[in-house]
């Protein structure tokens, strides 16, 4: 092998080096081969002499060519590090800003820093937030604390102390808050990053605050405008009867007993039908004002729903239809659970058609009581199987043909969970509405 050949064959090995472990080792290795080169094809050979000048030209420009190749190599590795580290910083900020986007819980702001830390593999994150004057996330045991985030983002200029790296989040030209953050990992390019996702589901968070206050809002004018048409309605209608009979009765006295008393009845019954309607409002405010003191003790469900039915006025009783086996017995407060019972009933005979089978079940399942109450009526929509149950709502089907205050599914609704049960609506396969009570068969007693 002569000098020339030799000379490629370790500029290759030279850049092969460096293409695999860097420039310190490429520096290295040139040395030994500019030597070598030297001791086996330069005369005088088997010497580190070198006899001709020309050669240290040769020598120096090989090892000048070897070192330069080597800085290449080693850029070029260095630069593709850098892209497949840019490549998964950027996969994880979308991880990142993936989960932000997804979560809609009331504490998405604190649980956007938590994953902030997880996803990004920090250290430690923390988020001030300006408006509400509160921190979310840790700092650990840096001493970093809310006022040092609230000062940051007061001056709008970053900062260090230790290891944390601050700097205030932005929205647009407002300063919405300060981050801190400390990790390994964790460079200015991050940070910054960082602090625009979390500024962005900043907004997002406000945003979503805003649609729920103004879905509160028309939920509240909607109960304001139930409560006063129930009301106005439920109140007004009793009250204009009772007058117009007992008006009747002064001005124009009725010329026989059997009208008098047909009047005394419209009375007495319009008179019942008002005290039902403000006890139920009481009961419902009870109920909300967590007021209602529960007397728990063994009772039997045959007898509760015996009582609850013989309550419902109901003209047929033949209507009924009770499976229930004579030994169930659960501990509750028989008082109140026959008063949601009777709720139930009355909403079925009001909604169905008279006559028509209202049929009652009550059984056991896994320490559990399972009381079902179906009727044949027009039943429920299916956007409204929840909603039946918040106060003063009726259901658009049976609104405007049937009166009613929409308190009675409400107040059951408020027993059965004072009990630890849960109550919900359906569609029977043949038509009608089903309401299914689940409560616990036994419980420690006490008042």
């Amino acid at each position: 092998m002569n000098a020339t050949t030799a000379a490629l064959v370790l500029l290759l090995v030279v850049l092969a080096v460096a293409t695999r472990w860097g420039l310190s080792e490429a520096i290295a290795t040139s040395v030994i081969a500019m030597l070598g080169f030297n001791f086996y094809f330069l005369p005088p050979i088997g010497t580190l002499t070198i006899a001709d000048p020309e050669n240290w030209i040769a020598l120096a420009a090989f090892l000048l060519t070897a070192v330069t190749s080597s800085q290449l190599s080693s850029q070029a590795r260095k630069r593709a590090e850098e892209a497949e580290g840019g490549r998964r910083q950027m996969g994880k900020l979308y991880e990142l800003s993936r989960a932000m986007l997804m979560d809609e819980a009331r504490n998405a702001l604190a649980q956007s820093v938590t994953s902030a830390c997880q996803i990004l593999e920090l250290e430690s994150v923390a988020f001030y937030d300006v408006a509400a004057g509160q921190m979310y996330g840790s700092t650990g045991d840096s001493g970093i604390t809310p006022d040092d985030l609230a000062h940051i983002a007061s001056s709008g200029e970053p900062a260090s102390l230790e290891r944390y790296s601050m700097m205030p989040v932005r929205l647009g030209a407002s300063v919405v808050g300060a981050l801190a953050a400390s990790g390994p990992s964790l460079t200015p390019a991050l940070l910054d990053s960082l602090a625009g996702l979390l500024a962005i589901n900043y907004e997002r968070v406000r945003a979503l605050d805003r649609a729920a206050e103004a879905e509160a809002a028309r939920r509240n004018e909607e109960f304001k405008s139930s409560l006063l048409d129930g009301l106005a309605h439920d109140l007004k209608t009793p009250l204009t009867a009772i007058r117009s009979c007992v008006t009747r009765l002064i001005d124009i006295p009725p010329r026989s007993e059997e009208v008098r008393r047909e009047l005394l009845s419209i009375v007495d019954q319009e008179s019942r039908r008002l005290e039902q309607s403000i006890t139920e409002a009481v009961e419902l405010a009870r109920i909300e004002s967590r007021e209602l003191k529960l007397h728990r003790e063994d009772a039997s469900v045959a007898d509760l729903i015996g009582m609850a039915l013989a309550q419902s006025r109901e003209e047929n009783p033949q209507r009924f239809i009770v499976s229930v086996p004579a030994d169930l017995r659960f501990c509750a407060d028989g008082d109140l659970i026959r008063r949601a019972l009777l709720q139930i009933l009355e909403n079925a005979q009001k909604y169905a058609p008279p006559d028509s089978p209202i049929e009652i079940a009550a059984s056991a399942q896994d320490a559990q009581l399972i009381i079902t109450i179906a009727d044949h009526g027009p039943g429920i929509g299916k956007d409204e199987l929840e909603r039946v149950f918040e106060k003063f709502y009726r259901g658009r089907r049976v609104k405007a043909k049937t009166e009613g205050t929409g308190m009675g599914l409400a107040i059951a609704r408020g027993i059965i969970e004072a009990h630890g049960g849960r109550i919900r609506a359906s569609n029977g396969p043949q038509g009608g509405a089903v309401i299914s009570i689940t409560l616990p068969l036994t419980q420690e007693l006490h008042d």
